[in-house]
């Protein structure tokens, strides 16, 4: 996998992913297809004023995400970015600020809901004593930061990777962390609203009971009506950016 895109990093990554950006929109804007081939590296560094190796870096990442295709001695081709990409290509969206469409919108939901409403069972059944107690940690984090009316956006993204932790599977939690990280922006909106924080507290710790006595029917069922209330959020604040409004309000 590539490394993180860290905009805070060495000037030359902080060109990378600015390229990356840069290459994504003319993607866009010259509606290329699967299997097209991109610009040549030296039409490229005319087009965007950026050095060899910072076009190369860019078009490498592009490449370990699945989002192009470099073919020795004819060029770098799109793929069909929905069939292969990485699920990090989102990740990678959300870092540079790019927008998401709704059909990304609706899947990344789909996704969330399908993923934690079947962790939180595998929760119940295998959870270990550090598991709750990284839960409590979480929860006592975000009732603290409610007390200095703080967001608890990371605390709160911090306890449901911690209930998929729980399920003992990695790769559950490698995914999850993908959603949670491609979504900062939107949680850092929403949590904004202290009645959000409250709510959100409050089936937190209900989640946590629930788990700790291993009720997974229970499990399940708060957390289909938690995982509700959040994509009324997230499609409202989708809606907010596209309109240019900015956060709409919230229930």
């Amino acid at each position: 996998m590539p490394k993180p895109l860290n905009m805070t990093s060495q000037p030359e990554h902080n060109e990378a992913a600015a390229l990356i950006g840069q290459i994504l929109a003319f993607v866009r804007e010259h509606r290329l297809r699967p299997g097209d081939r991109l610009p040549s590296e030296r039409v490229l560094v005319e087009r965007f004023g950026a050095t060899r190796p910072v076009i190369r870096e860019a078009l490498a990442v592009l490449d370990c995400l699945r989002i192009v295709e470099r073919r020795p001695r004819s060029g770098v081709y799109l793929r069909a970015e929905a069939s292969v990409a990485s699920l990090d290509m989102i990740v990678v969206k959300a870092d540079l600020g790019l927008p998401v469409d709704d059909d990304e919108v609706e899947q990344l939901s789909e996704f969330r809901t399908m993923l934690e409403a079947q962790a939180i069972v595998l929760a119940c059944k295998r959870r270990m004593p550090r598991d709750i107690e990284r839960m409590d940690a979480c929860n006592r984090e975000c009732r603290e930061r409610l007390k200095r009316k703080e967001s608890i956006a990371q605390p709160s993204a911090d306890f449901h990777l911690a209930v998929i932790a729980a399920t003992q599977n990695q790769f559950l939690l490698r995914t999850a962390n993908s959603f949670y990280l491609a979504t900062r922006a939107w949680r850092a909106q929403v949590f904004d609203d202290i009645d959000v924080c409250r709510r959100s507290i409050r089936d937190h710790e209900a989640l946590r009971d629930a788990i700790a006595r291993g009720q997974d029917a229970r499990a399940r069922d708060l957390m289909a009506e938690h995982l509700k209330v959040a994509d009324h959020y997230w499609h409202d604040w989708h809606a907010s950016v596209l309109s240019g409004h900015g956060p709409v309000g919230r229930a």
